[in-house]
């Protein structure tokens, strides 16, 4: 499963996400870079707090999931709306509408329903509004947004009054997960008399979470506020309400003035003014975002290893983190995103695993000219590089490149282009063999985005396959459970490592702004996405 994930600076994030549903623990780390998915835990007190405003770069879409599944969305409706499981910091799956799950064989998952859960109507939750609001998302005629992520599900039942059974047609690592991010419980009866309407401000939902809805528009942004008969923790703001602030500097600008008290995603080159603004406190952590340089090798020159080789040793990784992203991310070691990796390894396990794989070619102009005199074009070349303008990373390490390659006889022309425009080049076969890729993972499984960009993968951008290759991914692809992608992964990403058809280039971070006022308990993460996470916000001692 792939999610839409949505960003300041409109990423087409898991780019196999865009258009479906359309860490190394860096050698070279930046200085003062987190890598890890989360930041320390914070201690707040109980005190209540009459009212929170934060600031969400786009207005909610819509109160239904399966109409508004982009990540500016989810944050807002995931205030009201349970998920059948939460992940915890560390991207592991915990309990939370369903007290309890297992797995009998690769092919079924069976949820044991929490009892005394009650809807903000006052009717108690059951087990076949649960399975409902999995297998709604099956139905094409509902034309959801979650439709492409369930691929592998064949159906989802109450087998009984506390027990919810689903079914898969085939393994998948990655369902496990859509419990947390996705499985959105909501009330049957209500969902089908709202029809169409549902998730709209008139019909906006039934939910079990602890906010109502007390006012929402698709232009402007939403009110919530404390459902006092929660089954869980109950919340200690009471008054939530977002604000659609699209200029991250409009965002800083009010919470200077005390009118936000806080703002997700803060884009990484806005951060400088950020941090070291009054009245905010950033907290960054490494997120599942991850930057590449990617050659098709099925077009010259890059059909030459040396030439892809030539490229890679062309790219100033470790030079341009500090202007690029403020300090805030990490040198990439392979297509996964690190923190994938490390919620299924933790950190000594992910370095191990890292230590184990081809190494990402350092800067060396030197080096890039010896390997291009070796290959089929040793006077160089001329390409086009088109960059997305609302990913401010790209144009600047584009021409930085471009800089470089001049030095061994290779022209490359950077193209300006719009985000709908560069997403067209990406994936046009007849388009530039040279690209840059920004994709973001949407769940901890770190055999999620291989599949999709290699072998047979619809997103193959780079065209690198081969008869051992698609065995490799095929087996990935079947695993049954993330503990098992790990050591299959290494097939994969060995031979891309050493043929380089993408050159993984930053693992980003991404950057939460907070008042002073207010600490996020347990530590934010970026996981936080699976949670119910105004839980987590506590009046600052």
């Amino acid at each position: 499963m792939s999610t839409t994930s949505s960003r300041s600076h409109r990423r087409a994030t898991a780019l196999v996400a865009v258009l479906a549903a359309s860490l190394a623990l860096a050698g070279c780390a930046a200085k003062g870079a987190d890598t890890t998915p989360s930041a320390a835990a914070t201690a707040g007190t109980d005190a209540q707090v009459d009212k929170v405003v934060w600031g969400v770069q786009s207005p909610p879409a819509s109160m239904d999931i399966a109409k508004g599944y982009d990540l500016a969305t989810r944050r807002v409706s995931s205030v009201a709306f349970d998920r059948v499981l939460s992940l915890d910091n560390d991207g592991k799956l915990q309990p939370w509408i369903a007290e309890s799950w297992s797995s009998p064989d690769p092919l079924t998952y069976v949820y044991k329903i929490r009892a005394g859960v009650k809807f903000w109507d006052g009717n108690p939750l059951t087990a076949e509004d649960v399975a409902f609001s999995l297998s709604r998302h099956l139905d094409p005629k509902l034309a959801s947004g979650l439709f492409v992520n369930l691929g592998a599900v064949k159906s989802a039942t109450a087998t009984d009054a506390t027990t919810v059974t689903v079914k898969l047609t085939q393994a998948d690592a990655s369902f496990p997960y859509f419990a947390a991010l996705g499985w959105f419980v909501i009330q049957k009866k209500y969902s089908e008399a709202a029809g169409d309407e549902l998730g709209t401000p008139s019909k906006p939902g039934m939910g079990t979470g602890p906010y109502t809805i007390t006012s929402f528009s698709a232009s402007e942004g939403a009110t919530f506020e404390r459902f006092d008969g929660y089954w869980g923790t109950k919340p200690t703001v009471k008054t939530l309400v977002f604000k659609a602030i699209q200029d991250p500097e409009t965002a800083r600008l009010a919470m200077l003035s005390g009118d936000l008290e806080g703002f997700f995603d803060v884009p990484l080159i806005a951060t400088r003014q950020f941090d070291s603004t009054k009245n905010v406190v950033m907290t960054y952590v490494t997120g599942a975002y991850n930057d590449m340089l990617t050659m098709n090798v099925t077009k010259a020159p890059f059909d030459d290893p040396n030439v892809r080789l030539a490229m890679a040793h062309l790219v100033d990784r470790a030079g341009l983190v500090q202007p690029l992203f403020n300090g805030k991310a990490t040198l990439a070691s392979t297509i996964v995103p690190s923190a994938q990796i490390l919620s299924v390894l933790g950190t000594d396990g992910a370095t191990a695993f890292y230590a184990g794989l081809p190494q990402v070619p350092t800067f060396d102009v030197a080096a890039a000219k010896t390997a291009l005199a070796a290959s089929k074009s040793p006077n160089g070349f001329e390409v086009t590089l088109s960059v997305d303008t609302t990913q401010p990373w790209m144009s600047p390490l584009a021409q930085n490149l471009a800089e470089n390659a001049k030095q061994i006889g290779i022209t490359v022309n950077v193209k300006s282009v719009s985000s709908a425009d560069w997403v067209a080049a990406v994936t046009d076969p007849k388009g530039s063999p040279l690209q840059l890729l920004a994709l973001g993972a949407g769940t901890p499984n770190p055999g999620e985005i291989p599949p999709m960009i290699l072998g047979e993968g619809l997103f193959n951008v780079a065209g690198y396959t081969s008869p051992s290759l698609v065995a490799s991914l095929a087996a990935l692809g079947a695993a049954p459970d993330v503990a098992a992608t790990v050591p299959l992964l290494l097939p994969v990403l060995t031979p891309v490592g050493n043929d380089l058809p993408y050159v993984p280039l930053y693992d980003e971070q991404v950057a939460l702004a907070m008042s002073p006022k207010l600490v996020w308990q347990g530590g934010y993460s970026y996981w936080s996405v699976g949670q119910m996470w105004p839980l987590s916000l506590r009046a600052a001692p």
